[in-house]
């Protein structure tokens, strides 16, 4: 699979910055920034006196003016600032050392003068800089999207600040789209940027406005807002003097003509016609909704159905949006079940390009935003790389409902927070998925979400116990290493990782011992699971596999043995695989075995090897057997 790749970061025309020299009297507003001569002497204050109450701080400045540190404290915060400037803009041309030295400068400058918004806002394009240069995809996001977070921190802050909004507009523009979605950013940053100098024009350079004008229009064609790119590049030519532009106009498929295009930014050639509005939920015929939650929940039959019932809907109904988000979900749902890898994937690509068309056609529309925000999160990291995108999406739905609580359900809006700490911590961004989390908790939700965080951030089920002496023998060694099997069957990733070396280790002492070789391949397949490297995600996933069937066939009538291979294959996309046969032979041994002897496992687990083996045989096409196997469960039950 190709990486992703980040566009080239535009050089802007640098904003003049005689704030930032150092005079008698301060010329840094509040407004631009903070005065950082005058930050520089509280921090000076601040370390005399307050060193011995906070010890972090001394440990870090100690550690700064340091020899070894680059950077010494008698060097003034304005120095720094403006040799961190300088790095930075090495940077954005494309010097990967120079982005590494620019971090490290901006980090120290963060912690000297704190709460500078300015300083922010550089250090958070560093950081998105930082993921540009990335080889690792996991750690490119994780960059770009701490990167945005602090940058947004600044605006927020400062929102007036034209450096910052020029560092923001750039960052988000330069991102991909089908990832991160920050486009919307970009206009809202350039269209404020060409305001200002409209009415200023010593703000920056009128390069830099003919710069501006262009890449406005460019993030409208992205966007598919024609009319809008249009109108933005008829300015543009109007008032630009250099020929280069018509030229790139020209490669981006702009036609020049007479007509008298407005050379503002508001159209006058007559208000867009409304699009028909979508229908609502509750308008859709009851039959597609009911085949719809059906396929969401794994039914391959009803996912066709669904896809057929939509598939008509949107034929009567062509331009219904929502209608082309349901239908978009049902066509992902159906390549989910896909006998090919190649129809599985081609089908969740043209999903997702659905979901941003309509989307951007209507980006306020909650319906819209929660389902691309939903499919995106299902979507396997590793092959898709859309969990940015559902961050996103998480973010602003949480955000819509905090100003409107009619928008949905308060249900809707606790499993948004939930979700958005867990997309957090599927990209590593522990501590914003705690932030997420911890919010979540101080509403007092239904106590079940505590229960799934402290699940995912293994807490509970006594995962703490294994900070205890070692086991003393081998027998105490497995009954650890199947507890931290289990922790990670329920989502611990930590304990996948402990439990792994403890299998390993009990493998390489032991290569002959079945319990112990199926566990070690038990364990790499939970470590596939949890990888986003494809090329990880499939090694480990074989070597498992290879492992569970020696095992298996050292010890063919042991019931944990085969226990942990029906669900190693059970729980693998067909589409790979095609083991589910496998998993269905297990299942049947499983529980044949229990209906000769009730004591060898509990009967709930009995039970759920049964509704398994019926959805095992659903997914293979095998419906008569598998509604066998319900009416045999649902007699068993009470």
């Amino acid at each position: 699979m190709r990486s992703i790749e980040f566009g080239s970061y535009p050089r802007f025309i640098e904003p003049q910055k005689e704030q930032f020299v150092e005079k008698k009297e301060p010329a840094v507003t509040e407004s631009e920034g903070g005065d950082l001569k005058q930050t520089e002497e509280e921090a000076g204050k601040e370390d005399k006196e307050g060193d011995s109450e906070n010890p972090e701080r001394a440990v870090e400045d100690h550690k700064v003016a340091g020899d070894s540190s680059p950077f010494p404290l008698k060097q003034s915060l304005q120095e720094l600032f403006d040799q961190a400037v300088k790095l930075h803009d090495r940077g954005v041309e494309g010097d990967a050392e120079a982005v590494k030295k620019a971090y490290d400068l901006l980090t120290t400058l963060r912690l000297r003068a704190p709460q500078n918004a300015l300083v922010d806002a550089y250090y958070g394009s560093v950081t998105a800089l930082l993921g540009r240069d990335a080889i690792d995809p996991n750690e490119r996001f994780k960059k770009a999207l701490k990167g945005l977070k602090t940058l947004d921190g600044a605006v927020a802050t400062d929102p007036g600040n034209v450096q910052i909004r020029i560092l923001r507009a750039y960052v988000s523009y330069r991102l991909p789209e089908m990832y991160f979605h920050r486009t919307k950013t970009a206009i809202e940053d350039f269209g404020y940027l060409i305001s200002r100098y409209e009415k200023d024009p010593k703000v920056f350079s009128r390069e830099f406005y003919w710069q501006l004008l262009y890449d406005l229009g460019a993030s409208y064609k992205r966007l598919e807002q024609h009319r809008e790119a249009d109108a933005t590049w008829s300015r543009l030519l109007s008032v630009a003097e250099d020929p280069k532009y018509k030229n790139l106009l020209q490669t981006q498929g702009f036609k020049l003509s007479g007509e008298a295009w407005n050379a503002g930014f508001e159209d006058t050639s007559g208000p867009e016609a409304e699009p028909a509005p979508a229908k609502k939920k509750d308008e859709v015929a009851q039959e597609g909704m009911a085949l719809y939650e059906l396929a969401l929940s794994g039914d391959k039959e009803a996912a066709n159905k669904a896809y057929d019932f939509f598939s008509k809907a949107l034929a009567g109904e062509p331009e219904n949006l929502l209608l082309k988000a349901y239908h978009a979900d049902c066509l992902s749902l159906k390549g989910r079940h896909a006998a090919e890898p190649t129809e599985m994937f081609a089908n969740a690509i043209k999903a997702m390009k659905v979901f941003d068309s309509v989307v951007n056609s209507k980006p306020d529309d909650v319906m819209l935003r929660l389902m691309r925000a939903r499919h995106s999160f299902r979507l396997p990291e590793a092959f898709f790389r859309r969990t940015a995108t559902a961050v996103t999406d998480f973010e602003y739905l949480i955000g819509r409902y905090e100003k409107d609580r009619s928008v949905f359900p308060r249900e809707t809006y606790w499993q948004l927070l939930y979700d958005l700490g867990e997309a957090y911590q599927r990209l590593g961004l522990e501590e914003e998925s705690r932030s997420a989390w911890r919010k979540l908790l101080l509403l007092r939700p239904d106590p079940k979400y505590r229960a799934m965080i402290d699940e995912k951030r293994g807490i509970g089920v006594g995962r703490r116990q294994k900070r205890r002496l070692a086991p003393r023998n081998q027998e105490e060694l497995f009954r650890e290493g199947m507890r931290l099997h289990d922790l990670g069957v329920a989502g611990d990733k930590k304990a996948v990782t402990e439990a792994r070396e403890i299998w390993q280790k009990a493998y390489d002492t032991n290569p002959r011992d079945a319990v112990a070789q199926a566990y070690y391949g038990s364990c790499l397949g939970l470590a596939a699971r949890d990888s986003t490297d494809p090329n990880t995600l499939f090694s480990d996933t074989i070597k498992g596999l290879k492992l569970l069937n020696r095992a298996v066939g050292r010890d063919p009538n042991n019931a944990t043995i085969r226990l942990l291979r029906a669900y190693f294959t059970y729980s693998l996309p067909e589409s790979f695989f095609h083991l589910t046969g496998r998993a269905i032979k297990d299942f049947r041994y499983l529980k044949t075995l229990y209906e000769r002897d009730g004591s060898i496992f509990s009967k709930a687990l009995y039970q759920q090897i049964l509704r398994d083996l019926a959805s095992a045989y659903k997914r293979t096409g095998q419906d008569e057997k598998a509604g066998k196997v319900l009416a045999n469960l649902q007699q068993d039950s009470t």
